[in-house]
Formats: C-alpha cells, sequence, structure tokens
C-alpha cells in the first residue's frame, strides 16, 4: 500500500510538473504574439494558426485538469465534512471510503481510525456505565459476569473467565459466551494449593492448562486486594490497543464488582448471623419469628423455645473464654444434629439459644423434642483435654396459643424458661397464665427499681451488732430497702434476685457506700464511736472481675477507712467459681478490709472453707441459734463451732437472737457479737444512733443492759 502510494506521487508529479511546462511555454508563445507585429521568428510565423490552436487546446486542458483536481478535492472535503458532521452527532457507523492515492487518502484513513476509537471507546464506556449500575443495583456475580463476556466480544478473539471462588478450592470456575448463553464449567485441579495462586503468573500457568488456543492476555481479576480468578483471552490474531484497554478496563470494572458482592455478603453475614457457632443472630432471629407468627393468622401451629444453658458460667470463667467459645461451638452443632430441617435455631448471646419449630403445635411432640436436647446437651463433652457437663433449661411458648405478636410470644417463653431454671436446671417448662402474671409482675418490679435508683429513692437501714465484750454497739449491717409509691414496701428477697438478673446489682454498691458514709459522719458528730459496717456481696457482683477494685475507689471517694469495712459474703458463691471470688476477695482483705461469710450451716459449708478461704468473721446462721433454747444436739454444734473459728483466728457473730435463753446460751459459749430483734431490728440512720447511744448508756450497768434487752424484744412485738 505504501509503494502504491509512493508512485501515485511520482506520477502525479510528473504530471504536475509537465503540465507547468506547458503551461510555461503556451504563455510565453501567448506574450511573443502579443508583441509587435513581425516581432515572431520566421521559422514559426508560418505556422502562427496551428501554434495559436495548440495554445488554446493546451490552457483548456490545464483549465479543465485543474477543475477536475478541484472538484475532486471539494468532493473529498464535502464527505469528510458530512462524516465530521455525522461523527459530533454520535453517529459512528459511516465510514470515507476514498482511493484517489493522495494526502486526501491518507487523511480519511486517519479519520476513519479515530472514528473507530472513538466507537470502540463509546462502547466501552457504556458498557462500563452498565456495570456500575449493575453492581449498584446489587445484582447477583452471575449478571454482572455475563455482561462483562458480552462486552468483551471481539473477531476472531475468545474470552473465557476463569475464578476461584473460595479460598482453598480446588477447582475453578470458567464462564465463556455460546452465542447468547453464558456456560460455566468446572475444572478440577487436585494439585492447586493456595501458594500456586499467590501471584498472576501461577493463574497464567494455570490459564496454559485449561485453554486449547494461543493466549493472547492474561488479565487478573481481583477480590479485596487478592487475586481470585484471570481473564483468558485466546484468538489467530494480535489485540489493539483499544482491543486492550477495553479488556483491562471491563477486568477492573469485574473486580470492583467482586469485592462489592463479597463486602455486602460479609456484612449480612455479620448482620444476621453469629460469628461464632454460624446460626442466626438475635436480628435475624426477631424477623424469622414475625414471619412464622403471620403465617399462624393462616392456621400455622407452632412453637418457641428459650434455651439457657446451666454451668456455662463456671466452665467460661475457671478455663477461659476460648474454652466457653469452644463449648458453645460444640452445643450449635449438637442442637443443629437434634433438630429437623425445617427448625429454626439460633444463639440470641452468651448462652442463651432460642428455637422456631414450625408445624409442631402437639405438646407431646414439643416435650420429646425438647428431651432430645436436654439429652443431647448434657452429654459429656471434652474442651482443653478437660471433661464438662452442661445442661440446658428450655422454656416453651406455643404459637399462636400464648401469643401472635413477636414481644408477647418473647416474653412467655423466657418466663418459662426461668421456671425450668428454678426447678434445678435440665428441665423443660411450658408457660402457663399463673407464670404469666408472675412475669408481669416482675417486669413491673424491674422498671420500677431501675426508676428508683435513678431518682435515689432506694434505702439502707442499719442493723446493729452487740458487743458481748464490751456490751456496746458500735458495729452494724447494711442493708437495702424499697419503699415504692406504687408497689409498697418491695421485699429484698423479691427485688434483689432481679437486681442480678438485670446486672442492676452493681448500682446497688454506689448507693450502699454514700448511705455509709453518711452515717459514719453523723455517728461522729454525734460522739459516738461507730467502729465498722458491713455490706453485703452478691455472687453476681463477686464474680465480676473488677469488683473489689471498683469498690475501693468509692470507698477511696468518700474517705472511708478500709478498715472500717466489711463485706459479707454467703457459702453459695463459693460454689460457683471459687477462683473469682476468692481472688475479689483477696483484693479487698489485702486493703484492710474485713471478709465475714454470712448464714454459716446453711449451705456448702465444710472445716476446709474455713481453713483455706480469706476470711476474718464468721456469722453462724439463726436456724441454729433458735433451736438452741430445745436442741442440746444444736447446742453442742454452736460451742463447737464458736470454738473451731476461735482457733482459727475468727470472730464470731451469732445471728437472729432473739430471745433471752438463746442470748444466755451464745454468752456461755464466748461468742463475740450478737445480732438479732433482741438487740434491734435495722433502723434508718437516725434511728440508729439513738440505738448506739442508748447501749452506750446501758453499757455501765449491768441491770440496765438486761432492762435494754427485754424493752428491744418488747418493741419487736
Amino acid at each position: 500500500m505504501a509503494l502504491k502510494r509512493r508512485r501515485n506521487i511520482k506520477y502525479r508529479l510528473g504530471v504536475h510538473v509537465t503540465l507547468s511546462l506547458l503551461a510555461f511555454a503556451t504563455l510565453a508563445y501567448l506574450a511573443l504574439l502579443a508583441g509587435e507585429p513581425g516581432s515572431l521568428p520566421a521559422s514559426i510565423s508560418g505556422f502562427e494558426p496551428l501554434m495559436t490552436l495548440l495554445a488554446a487546446s493546451v490552457l483548456l486542458l490545464i483549465v479543465l485538469l485543474s477543475v477536475r483536481m478541484l472538484w475532486r478535492k471539494v468532493g473529498a472535503l464535502s464527505r469528510v465534512e458530512d462524516a465530521t458532521r455525522r461523527l459530533t452527532s454520535g453517529d459512528y457507523s459511516r465510514r470515507i471510503e476514498m482511493e484517489t492515492g493522495d494526502e486526501f487518502q491518507t487523511f480519511t484513513q486517519a479519520f476513519n481510525e479515530l472514528t473507530d476509537q472513538l466507537q470502540e471507546s463509546l462502547m466501552t464506556s457504556q458498557s462500563l456505565a452498565h456495570i456500575d449500575h449493575l453492581i449498584l443495583s446489587g445484582v447477583d456475580l452471575d449478571t454482572i459476569l455475563r455482561k462483562v463476556l458480552i462486552s468483551s466480544k471481539m473477531d476472531a478473539v475468545d474470552v473465557t473467565l476463569c475464578l476461584r471462588k473460595d479460598v482453598g478450592a480446588t477447582r475453578i470456575s470458567t464462564y465463556r459466551m455460546n452465542g447468547q448463553r453464558m456456560v460455566e464449567d468446572m475444572v478440577m485441579l487436585p494439585e492447586m494449593t493456595d501458594d500456586s495462586l499467590q501471584d498472576i503468573d501461577g493463574y497464567r500457568r494455570m490459564a496454559g492448562r485449561i485453554s486449547d488456543g494461543e493466549i493472547l492476555e492474561c488479565l487478573p481479576v481481583s477480590g479485596e486486594g487478592k487475586i481470585t480468578g484471570i481473564m483468558v483471552v485466546t484468538g489467530s490474531r494480535s489485540l489493539k490497543a483499544s482491543e486492550s484497554k477495553r479488556l483491562t478496563d471491563l477486568v477492573d470494572r469485574l473486580s470492583v464488582a467482586i469485592t462489592n458482592i463479597r463486602r455486602s455478603e460479609n456484612l449480612y453475614q455479620q448482620a444476621h448471623f453469629d460469628a461464632l457457632t454460624g446460626l442466626i443472630n438475635r436480628h435475624a432471629f426477631e424477623g424469622r419469628l414475625r414471619e412464622h407468627l403471620a403465617r399462624a393468622s393462616r392456621g400455622e401451629k407452632g412453637a418457641l423455645m428459650f434455651i439457657d444453658l446451666d454451668g456455662f458460667k463456671k466452665v467460661n470463667d475457671t478455663e477461659g473464654h476460648d474454652a466457653g467459645d469452644r463449648l458453645l461451638v460444640i452445643i450449635s452443632e449438637r442442637l443443629r444434629e437434634v433438630m429437623r430441617s425445617e427448625d429454626i435455631i439460633a444463639r440470641l448471646g452468651g448462652d442463651e439459644f432460642a428455637i422456631i419449630a414450625p408445624d409442631c403445635g402437639d405438646n407431646n411432640a414439643i416435650s420429646k423434642l425438647c428431651e432430645r436436647i436436654i439429652g443431647s446437651v448434657t452429654m459429656p463433652l471434652v474442651v482443653d483435654r478437660m471433661e464438662h457437663s452442661i445442661g440446658a433449661s428450655i422454656g416453651i411458648a406455643l404459637y399462636p396459643d400464648d401469643g401472635q405478636k413477636s414481644e408477647e410470644i418473647v416474653m412467655k417463653a423466657d418466663s418459662a424458661m426461668y421456671r425450668a431454671k428454678e426447678s434445678g436446671g435440665s428441665q423443660f417448662a411450658f408457660f402457663d397464665d399463673t407464670l404469666n402474671e408472675a412475669n408481669r409482675y416482675r417486669v413491673v418490679v424491674e422498671s420500677r427499681l431501675r426508676s428508683a435508683i435513678k431518682q435515689g429513692d432506694l434505702e439502707v437501714y442499719f442493723q446493729p451488732k452487740l458487743n458481748l465484750k464490751t456490751w456496746t454497739v458500735a458495729s452494724a449491717e447494711a442493708l437495702m430497702r424499697w419503699s415504692d409509691k406504687e408497689l409498697g414496701a418491695v421485699s429484698p428477697e423479691v427485688f434483689v434476685p432481679i437486681a442480678e438478673e438485670t446486672n442492676l446489682i452493681h448500682d446497688f454498691t454506689a448507693v450502699l457506700v454514700e448511705k455509709i458514709a453518711d452515717l459514719f459522719e453523723a455517728s461522729k458528730k454525734s460522739g459516738l464511736d461507730l467502729r465498722s459496717v458491713a455490706l453485703n456481696a452478691s455472687p453476681k457482683q463477686l464474680m465480676t472481675d473488677g469488683f473489689a477494685l471498683t469498690l475501693l475507689a468509692r470507698l477511696d471517694q468518700r474517705r472511708l477507712p478500709h478498715e472500717c469495712i466489711e463485706v459479707e459474703v454467703t457459702e453459695s458463691v463459693f460454689a460457683r467459681d471459687t477462683l473469682q471470688v476468692i481472688q475479689e476477695l483477696e483484693i479487698l482483705r489485702s486493703a484492710g478490709v474485713k471478709i465475714a461469710l454470712d448464714d454459716f450451716g446453711t449451705g456448702y459449708s465444710s472445716l476446709n472453707m474455713l481453713r483455706e478461704l480469706p476470711l476474718d468473721i464468721l456469722k453462724i446462721d439463726r436456724a441454729f441459734i433458735t433451736e438452741l433454747e430445745s436442741s442440746n444436739e444444736a447446742r453442742i454444734l454452736v460451742r463447737h463451732v464458736i470454738s473451731m473459728a476461735s482457733a482459727l483466728g475468727l470472730e464470731v457473730v451469732a445471728e437472729g437472737v432473739e430471745s433471752d435463753v438463746q442470748l444466755q446460751h451464745v454468752v456461755d459459749t464466748d461468742c463475740d457479737y450478737i445480732q438479732g430483734y433482741l438487740i434491734s431490728r435495722a433502723h434508718s440512720q437516725v434511728d440508729f444512733i439513738e440505738v448506739m447511744l442508748e447501749w452506750q448508756g446501758a453499757a455501765r450497768s449491768k441491770s440496765r443492759r438486761v432492762d435494754l434487752a427485754v424493752s428491744q424484744n418488747i418493741q419487736r412485738h
């Protein structure tokens, strides 16, 4: 083509030179002809007519050739102008066909190439814009793959997408177009490993094994910064630069799409599934429950089961959170094995699970299902070479019989679960109306208790402890009291367990410390020597990491000497997580706080406990003191307990002393302190100061002491 073009240029140059010479000669002849008569040479004067005709012919030929050349150029310019207008209007279909062999042909060829590039660029931009729209629309990956392959179509070129969907998979998914249909195939590569696909070279080697034709391009497809696939381009011709750019842009968009889809999947997974067990989480569970309750209006019956693991906290606290997590995974797998495929299992958080059992409204069938669940969960399991036994308490509410709203049915299943747990654990209980009433009251108490804490309505009363060596009241036990304007006086036996379940118990510490500090200030102003005040610590508080440090910080904030504070614990706390409790108590004891073991003899008492636990005070439960009047065995037991405690260096407090006979028996055993209605019931701060003043005056006279004890006993009745 280039040789032909050079020949045309030489030919046209020769013609132009010849015509130019002829034109010059003609003009010269005409100039002579137009001169003086007889100026022509004699040799050509005879040819004047012929020469004139020849000159005229040459001029005419020159004019015609010039006109023809101008016409061709004007025509070429006109076609270029028309093509340019079509191009600016968005019509890329028109091409300029010109075989002139001159610079116009070169120009039009360049123009056509520019048009091709613009058309391809526009098509690529439109394809990319469409893919962007698909990405934003949240369509599935197959739809985007099909669009990428359609946009990659070129003559004599085949495009195949190879994707490794899962990390660690030994097979590759390949995608290609067959007409208008996308074909997906699976290619097994047994020896393929993660190391072999770390970079593009590994994928190129893989492409060479699965491709038949000559590979023109291998473009990496990435997802979240990692190569997850490759676009393999094969064909019998080389790719133009614009085609390579188009494929690169399409692969880049595909990488964005894969990253976006995977992130969306991860977000959905995080929002709807528990990361530890793979079960649906509370949010997803609530949605599924609403769906099934909606079906209940069309006749579906089912059951909602709330499951709380018994003994999990002990494993979690003693063996660590990692062991606890592995235990939860094992329990979730056991639940999957026991339940039907249509049942929905959710982990609500911690050691709480829930199950929706659709089309299962028969009590017998549900009972058998619960028995299978409990039997599976309670089977011994091994975590970190340690065998553990876990129980399961299950509460059951039936829909639509027990309710058609999610909040109602959840509350009832939760109430039934607490009944099963209170019955000893590893049991199941169905909801009934009596439970509903109890639960309503519990909810009201919890709500009013929260309000009381916020508004400072909780009160602290102080019960005196009488020192039998000095017959003075110089210490007390701080007791939480609550009187609500709607509920009236609420017993501590009611609101304290609720406070423990809802973690409101932690707010009690601040109230107790404030009121105790106020009592110390008031007693000092009254000239009284208040030596110590005891406060009760619940199992929930003692099993909370940081309880001791928090309490010490509050004491320091109110400038209360640590040695003036006693912390009373019951024996039951040592049956749960002895290590955690001892750690908290040792922190307190090392700071000067005294530790008292309350209600000794009613729970998990043992002589070894008295020897090993960090204790300073032993409080004998009132059940033993009550029997002192009628039981010789009780008198012997109390005498030996006091003797043993004294030998271990412990102070002893006899609780529940309510008669003179009980008082005399306790005094005869060399007990250190007594506490009970014979001395005084619990009082407010002001009344407690009065009690201290009375006993201070009575300390000087034995008869006065007896009279005061009798008067206090009369006041009790």
